[in-house]
């Protein structure tokens, strides 16, 4: 009725047939998008019905309302009210959510991690079960470098906080090239709290982040999305650079033992698969995110946030190199061998489409800081601990702030 009242256009949708609903839709004066059935009388069903159109959940209710409406839903002001797992793409498109709810303050779907902490949990356990079977003497140089940590971690912490600094000032590069928003704390904490759900698939959590930034702060969607995909397409150019500047110098001393025409070889195999790889990126990149690119001068403001990009890696990356002093100060590594090995098991995680990459980008890390001349046991000590220290950390703190905020909005809504 409060809807009515606001002159709002009131519709139920539901995926159970359309009999059942429609008399309680006219009840209350609604319009009602249902599953479109009809009678099938034979001699084996005498009283069955046979769908007409397709199951009206999921995906589908966000499509049967698009065409209800005759135009797209970013267009209008939506409410959504929903109770169960066929409603969620419907309270995500939504403006204002309400999740089991019909209070005033917006409740969006829940963020189901499903899998990803049990399995956050199963490799703790074998870490913790791997170490109770080291040789004494292993485990007591392990000790040894865990002790040491707490010393490192103001530095560690300092430079994960410049980084996300960093990232902030290219957020705030690409969003001013478009003349949207401007540096201030109600911005930056509402950038900040889209980092609640990194470790989810599909970049829920960038999503999610320009949802809530349309919701709390009034920007325009369209430009929030073409400046969500200028970051990544200037992390893929920064990340790209930094392997291309430092892993042949590095490859090169792997090899110069090998015969000349061995290692010309490897390099056009390797030169080529990274091209024809590339390019097919670029292809589905370019087919699955065209209406989402970046134009005019958001566009140009790519160049100067893919400077500042390599600048959040190289950043990042120096994590891992303070790390390994930390933990392995007998088995130091170089910095360009850390941030390649940072960016190589970044990159292994991405590609497995995993959330967060977890356990694919441990490993690859181990696997590289071993070959780098660390002990096994030390690098994947390593690997964990800059996991914990960069992703969860954020991950976790983020999300510590997010529920501060939806409790002080829950408080603050009158009876």
């Amino acid at each position: 009725r409060w809807h009515e009242q606001q002159g709002h256009r009131v519709v139920i949708i539901s995926a159970s047939p359309r009999s059942l609903i429609q008399p309680v839709a006219q009840h209350l004066g609604a319009d009602l998008i249902a599953t479109e059935t009809s009678n099938l009388v034979s001699e084996h069903a005498p009283s069955s019905l046979m769908l007409t159109s397709k199951n009206c959940k999921g995906k589908e209710k966000v499509v049967r309302l698009e065409a209800w409406l005759g135009q797209p839903h970013q267009d209008i002001e939506l409410h959504t009210y929903g109770d169960s797992k066929g409603d969620r793409e419907l309270l995500q498109i939504a403006d204002y959510p309400h999740w089991r709810s019909f209070s005033s303050v917006a409740t969006p779907y829940p963020a189901r991690m499903g899998w990803v902490p049990l399995l956050g949990l199963t490799l703790l356990a074998i870490a913790a079960f791997g170490l109770m079977r080291l040789e004494p003497a292993a485990r007591q140089v392990l000790i040894q470098g865990i002790q040491r940590l707490p010393a490192w971690l103001p530095s560690i912490y300092a430079a994960l906080g410049v980084a996300y600094l960093v990232r902030y000032w290219r957020w705030r590069i690409l969003l001013g090239a478009a003349g949207i928003g401007q540096w201030c704390k109600h911005d930056l904490s509402s950038w900040f709290h889209g980092f609640a759900l990194t470790a989810t698939p599909g970049k829920l959590g960038e999503l999610t982040r320009v949802h809530e930034l349309h919701k709390n702060l009034g920007y325009p969607r369209a430009p929030l999305v073409h400046a969500f995909v200028a970051e990544r397409l200037c992390d893929l150019i920064a990340v790209g650079l930094w392997l291309v500047l430092l892993v042949p110098a590095q490859l090169q001393i792997k090899l110069s033992s090998l015969h000349a025409g061995t290692s010309l070889g490897i390099a056009l195999i390797a030169g080529f698969t990274g091209v024809v790889g590339f390019g097919s990126i670029a292809r589905w990149f370019h087919r699955r995110w065209k209406h989402h690119l970046p134009s005019g001068t958001m566009a140009l403001s790519c160049l100067p946030a893919t400077a500042v990009s390599l600048g959040i890696w190289g950043c990042e990356s120096i994590i891992l190199w303070l790390l390994v002093q930390a933990l392995s100060p007998e088995h130091t590594i170089s910095l360009s061998q850390s941030i390649s090995t940072y960016l190589l098991s970044g990159t292994a995680g991405m590609l497995s489409s995993l959330p967060g990459g977890v356990g694919v980008n441990e490993g690859t890390a181990t696997l590289l800081l071993t070959q780098a001349g660390v002990p096994t046991t030390l690098a994947f000590a390593i690997a964990i601990f800059r996991r914990l220290c960069t992703v969860w950390s954020v991950t976790g703190i983020a999300l510590v702030l997010r529920l501060i905020t939806l409790s002080a909005q829950k408080n603050q809504e009158i009876p």
